[in-house]
Parts: structure tokens; C-alpha cells; sequence
């Protein structure tokens, strides 16, 4: 087999039933990737050698930081198609500006981290994959609105803040800044209002919220405001709003050594995975 064989293209809603075909080969990281893929398809690259699909790769977006991971069949590994993909991606990646790339695996799975490792990347941090099933939380009327367009730069502000005080907490970020405002977030941002929330009190914004499906996308309460209670609160409510849309189980993320973890454990969320997070400083080209 030659490397130079592989053709790699943007996936195809006709490859669906191929890529799951692939995909069941590791239950675990297809779960992931197939949840991703079915909201961001184009997010995806397929790679074939003549009509056979080897491998599969999400590649985010260009950015300052963007994220990169690649399954390769079993029968196809150690061939040099992970890292020819890989190459490939980060081409691409690197091209559109980007200067640090992200991939993951779940904790426990060693031929990824000597994979990951040989091709440049570091450790980064860990995050634990959390799911509650249940009721509702039986809850008080709470404060707690849609946000708006004109609330941006308050929840943005709060948002990038407490997320980099957490991060700086954690160890595991030495190179964590606040972010910045953006046009290009605030659009997003809009575009999905009805998906973020904004937690009042005498008309301030002190905490902040985005919803992804039935999952706890981010939760940030204003630096001045925690440890009064108000993010127990706030994620009880939209834990009930995932509820009402129809959803008995809630899904977050929380890194390794946040100390939010203790107040999902006291909700009832059940640690349901550890992913370890790997980074990679691209050279210039």
C-alpha cells in the first residue's frame, strides 16, 4: 500500500452507513465522534483508498487554538494512514491560520498516547464526561432569563473571566488569558440565543449559561458573586429546562480538578468517562 494513494474528501451524507461501519470498531470513541458528527457534519474528512474507507478525522475550524482527532480502521493501523492523516490535517490547519491543535482519548487507551506522543503532542489537561438521569429539581421561581444580544460584552466579560480563573486553579493551562469580545462570537451567539441564559439580581448579569442539546455546554458565575449559592441554583434551572425540552438526561463536561465537581457530584451527575486532552504547537510552514 502507498500513502500517496489516500484520497481524502469532506464527508458525504452517502459515506453515513460506511463511517458508522468504521466507527463500531471502537464503541467508546464512536460514541463521541458520532455525536459530533450529527451535529457538525462539515466538520468531518473522510479518507479512502480506492473505494475502501480507512479512516475518518474531525478537524475544527481555524483558529488561534483548534481541535483535531482521527480514527483509522483496526485492519488499516500501523500502516501510516493515522499519521499521513494526521500530516494532512494539520496542513490544512495551519494553512487557516491555526497555531495550537487539540485531540483526545479516553483515559486508559495507551496506544493513543504513544500515537499522540509520537507525532508531537504534549499533555494538556483532563475532563470528566458527567450524566444525571432523573426528575426534575423541584426550585423556587429563580431570576433567570433568555439572553439577549444587548447582554453580550456582560456575559461574555463574566464568561471569559471565571472560565480562566478556573483554569488557572486547575495547573494545567500556563498559557490561559481571559478572552477577548469578538463580532464573530457575538453573532454566534446570537444565532442560538434561545440556547444561553442570564442569571439577574437587581438587574445585573452575574451569571451566564449555554445549552447544547440536553448537555450543560458552560455554566460561569461572576467572580464577585460566587460562593453565594447562585450556581447551584442556576444549573438546578437548567437542568429542569433540559427537562421541559423533553430530556429525562443532562450531560457536562468538567475538568480534572475543578473544584465544580464536587457540586455536580452532590446533583446526582455520575462520572461516566475521563478524556485526556493533548496539544501541539504547529510549526510555521
Amino acid at each position: 500500500m502507498n500513502i500517496s494513494d489516500i484520497r481524502y474528501e469532506h464527508f458525504s451524507e452517502k459515506d453515513y452507513n460506511a463511517v458508522r461501519e468504521l466507527l463500531g470498531f471502537d464503541v467508546e470513541a464512536g460514541e463521541n465522534i458520532l455525536r459530533v458528527l450529527a451535529e457538525e457534519p462539515k466538520l468531518f474528512v473522510t479518507a479512502f483508498i480506492e473505494d475502501k474507507l480507512v479512516a475518518l478525522a474531525q478537524v475544527n475550524e481555524p483558529g488561534a487554538q483548534t481541535y483535531l482527532t482521527v480514527f483509522v480502521a483496526p485492519q488499516f493501523r500501523r500502516q501510516g494512514i493515522g499519521s499521513a492523516m494526521v500530516k494532512y490535517a494539520e496542513n490544512e490547519l495551519r494553512a487557516g491560520g491555526s497555531q495550537k491543535v487539540r485531540t483526545s482519548f479516553r483515559t486508559g487507551h495507551q496506544s493513543s498516547l504513544a500515537f499522540a506522543s509520537k507525532l508531537g503532542y504534549d499533555k494538556y489537561f483532563s475532563s470528566a464526561y458527567m450524566q444525571r438521569t432523573g426528575d426534575a429539581f423541584p426550585l423556587e421561581k429563580l431570576p433567570v432569563r433568555l439572553y439577549r444580544d444587548e447582554d453580550y460584552l456582560a456575559s461574555q466579560s463574566l464568561y471569559a473571566a471565571a472560565f480562566h480563573e478556573m483554569r488557572v486553579r486547575v495547573g494545567s493551562f500556563p498559557d490561559s488569558v481571559i478572552a477577548q469580545p469578538s463580532e464573530k462570537e457575538r453573532r454566534a451567539w446570537k444565532e442560538d440565543a434561545d440556547d444561553r441564559f442570564v442569571y439577574e439580581i437587581n438587574g445585573e448579569i452575574v451569571a451566564y449559561s449555554h445549552l447544547s442539546g440536553n448537555e450543560l455546554s458552560s455554566v460561569s458565575v461572576r467572580s464577585d458573586f460566587q460562593g453565594l449559592g447562585i450556581g447551584r441554583k442556576f444549573v438546578l434551572y437548567l437542568c429542569n429546562e433540559i427537562h421541559q425540552r423533553g430530556s429525562t438526561t443532562v450531560h457536562l463536561w468538567c475538568v480534572v480538578g475543578n473544584y465544580a465537581r464536587s457540586l455536580y457530584d452532590s446533583l446526582g451527575f455520575k462520572e461516566k468517562y475521563i478524556m485526556e486532552f493533548m496539544r501541539k504547537t504547529l510549526e510555521k510552514s
